[in-house]
Formats: structure tokens, sequence, C-alpha cells
């Protein structure tokens, strides 16, 4: 049986070159599939370090987040040449058949298992890698569609005037999505400023934002049993509010992505902004930003009579039955997920899923964004856990882009969401 060591004593052993460390896995090859951000790129970084540790080879392959699940798909078609992959929560339902169950794991050699018990993550990161009360993998990148603001603007003693002389409130964080359609009005100056940031190009993007604004007014589409329980009518006035928004949008923005939504924040255009944590780095970075040290990260406004519904977008790591070496793998998932390795790769952007590091004092000083992120997980929706989720996804996306492009009313977006979700679920025999 080999010792478990600590990851402390095992980086030192390796900026040492000594030839003395644990080496379970000599000759062992592992290949992994990940989705490329700085979070997938900070573990490539550190892969020697895992190299030293086991003895092992690992060829990890970094892909566009849209590709992984038609990725894993051909693969595990092909009959499965990765030994883990990377699950964006929900194709956990479509791709859990092809995984090992947590439980099945082998225990690790060099990573102590406590530091990877589930109670040490957040309980909404972990049912992002769950279904049908069973775990299937450890979450790894804690993703939550969170609200950001210019808090120096709203701080400003001149702003706060103005804001309270127009509205008869003060300028603050918005709880409300009628105190945030007002922020947008007060912020919107062409050219220089715009008070809101559509997300509108056809992706798993536009069904994110649709998730969100539809969950803000207190609708979903399915149940945990998958019936549609989707309302109209209050799904009109969620599509209403969105379009309300649009006036308040820089020209051009009907055909952005990610990478024009977070273009324009960074450089000092948009006074707020709902976005994932893995882009919220770049907004400390000087060298890519215009706004460090300006922002501030909250709940997303709710509703008249709602609750804050942040979007969950766990990545859970997990080992398909086909994993040529399972022990290799776990150990590999293991020491990714864990608090120690965690600490390492939070400066080079990961997005931690674990309550430990999203509370470390020392943690939360360079990542200010943090208390904002576990505030966002508390109350966090997940997308609809089904085996075809990508068929929803299409079918959500391609109704809301309708009426942003003015194609479809808000009631025909919502009508033709919920009766073709139903049409799905009926020849799905769901």
């Amino acid at each position: 049986m080999f010792k478990k060591i600590t990851l402390g004593w095992l980086c030192a052993v390796s900026s040492f070159g000594t030839a003395f460390a644990v080496a379970p896995y000599e000759g062992q090859t592992l290949k992994v599939l990940a989705f490329k951000d700085g979070h997938s790129q900070a573990v490539a970084a550190n892969l020697k370090m895992f190299e030293a540790m086991t003895g092992a080879k690992v060829v990890l392959d970094l892909i566009a987040s849209n590709a992984v699940a038609t990725k894993i798909s051909t693969d595990q078609a092909s009959g499965g040449t990765y030994d883990l992959y990377t699950v964006d929560e929900p194709f956990m339902p479509q791709f859990s058949t092809f995984f090992l169950p947590l439980q099945e794991w082998e225990k690790p050699r060099i990573i102590d298992k406590k530091e990877t018990d589930l109670g040490s993550f957040l309980p909404a990161a972990v049912a992002g890698g769950a279904y049908k009360g069973v775990n299937f993998g450890l979450p790894v990148n804690g993703n939550v569609y969170m609200y950001v603001y210019r808090a120096d603007l709203f701080n400003d003693p001149k702003e706060k005037t103005a804001f309270k002389a127009k509205y008869n409130y003060e300028l603050a964080t918005p709880k409300s999505t009628d105190q945030m359609r007002d922020v947008a009005e007060f912020f919107t100056r062409p050219p220089r400023m715009y008070g809101f940031a559509p997300f509108t190009k056809m992706s798993e993007g536009t069904t994110v934002e649709a998730i969100w604004v539809l969950n803000t007014f207190g609708v979903s589409i399915l149940d945990d049993k998958l019936q549609v329980v989707m309302n109209e009518q209050q799904a009109t006035k969620a599509f209403e509010f969105y379009n309300s928004m649009m006036k308040f949008a820089p020209p051009g923005s009907t055909s952005w992505h990610h990478s024009e939504r977070m273009a324009a924040y960074s450089k000092g255009m948009l006074a707020q902004i709902m976005t994932w944590p893995s882009y919220v780095k770049d907004l400390e970075n000087p060298d890519k930003s215009m706004v460090v040290g300006k922002n501030a990260y909250a709940e997303p406004p709710a509703a008249q009579g709602g609750k804050p519904s942040a979007v969950a977008g766990t990545w859970t790591v997990a080992i398909p039955k086909t994993a040529k070496s399972k022990a290799l793998a776990a150990e590999f998932a293991y020491w990714w997920a864990s608090s120690s390795f965690g600490k390492t790769i939070v400066a080079q952007g990961m997005n931690p899923a674990r309550k430990d590091l999203l509370t470390n004092p020392e943690l939360v000083k360079t990542n200010p964004w943090f208390p904002g992120v576990l505030a966002n997980f508390q109350g966090a929706v997940v997308r609809p856990r089904f085996p075809e989720y990508k068929q929803i996804s299409d079918v959500i996306s391609l109704h809301f882009t309708k009426m942003i492009s003015s194609q479809a009313t808000p009631a025909e977006a919502a009508k033709g969401i919920k009766s073709d979700v139903e049409s799905m679920l009926k020849k799905a025999k769901y």
C-alpha cells in the first residue's frame, strides 16, 4: 500500500527535482477530455506535478465548451478512447449510463479522500453531477450565472443624487426586475454607455439567458417528474421584460455571444451584466480590462413576488466505464477536485465548486467575486434534467432568439417553447 502524502510536501519534492516521490502508476497514460477555458488551462499548466507524483503521463485534450457533448457521444460510439471526461451539468442525464458511479471509484492513493468528501462542495454543484439520485463524478468547475455591476458608478455621489431625483429611491444593487430596468435606463447614454448586455446569438448561451429570465419570474419548464409545468402567462411577462431591456443595449448587440458581451463590459460600455465567473477574472486583469477594481458581484434581481434565480453551470469530472485505467482516472479526478490543488490553481483561473475555497479569506482578497459566487449558488436553478436535453435547449434557444429579432412576440415565444417541449416529451414517451 502506498503512503498518502500531502500535496504541499509533494510540491516541495517536485520543486527540488528529487527522485523519491511516490509513483504508483509508473508507465501508464491517462487521456482526459475537457473544455478550454482559464480553469482547464491552469490544470494543463500543472500536469507535471501530477505526473511527478504518480509516474503517469497525462494527455489533456482541450476543446470548445459547446463541442464537448458531441465529442463524448462520438467517442463512446467508437468504443471510448478517453479515461476521463468533463461534463456540463445539463448533459449528465444523457451520458450517465456511460459513467462509473462515484461510489464504485477506487480509493485514491496519493490524495486523502477526506479532501474530496462531497460535503466539502456546494450542494448545487454536487447535484450537477448526479442523476436519479446517483452521483457520477466530482464537481471541479463551479460556474453560476451571476449578476455583475459597476460599483464605482452606483456609489458615485452625483449619480446617486441624479438617480434618486428621477426615480425617487436610492441607487443601489437592484433587488427587483423593475429596479434593474430603471438602472438600465438611467445608465444608457449613447454612444459611450449602455444599461443592458443581452445574450442574443443562438446557442446554449441564449438557452441559459432564457432560463435565467424565466426563473426570475418563477417559471420552470419541467418538474422533477419530466412534466411540463410552464406557465405561459408568466413566461410571457418574463419575455416582455427581456424585450423591454433590449432598448438599453448597445447597437449591434442582436448577435452577441460571450466574447462580444465581455469585451463591451471590459471597455466600460456597460453598467451591468449577467455572466459566468469564468469570464469575471479577466475583468480584474489590468492587461485585459478598463474596469479593474470597479465591479461588484451579487445575486440577480427577482421579479415581484419571486426570488433571485441564478443558473448553475457546474462541470463534473466523470469516469467512463470504457476507461483503460479507472484507478488512475479516479486519482486524477480526486487530485483535480482537492482543496490543496484548488488553492494552487485558483490564481490561474479556477472556478471553485468547494465551499472551503470560496470562503478562504486569503483567496477572497484576490478573488473578490467569490462571495458573489457562493451567494448565487445558494439559490441556483439547474437546467432541465432530461436525457434529450440538447433538443430542449435548441427549442428554447430558437424561440427566444426569434423573439429578440422581432420574428415572434413574447407570447408566441412562450407558447412555442411549451408546445414544442410537450411534443418532444410525447414522442420520447416521457
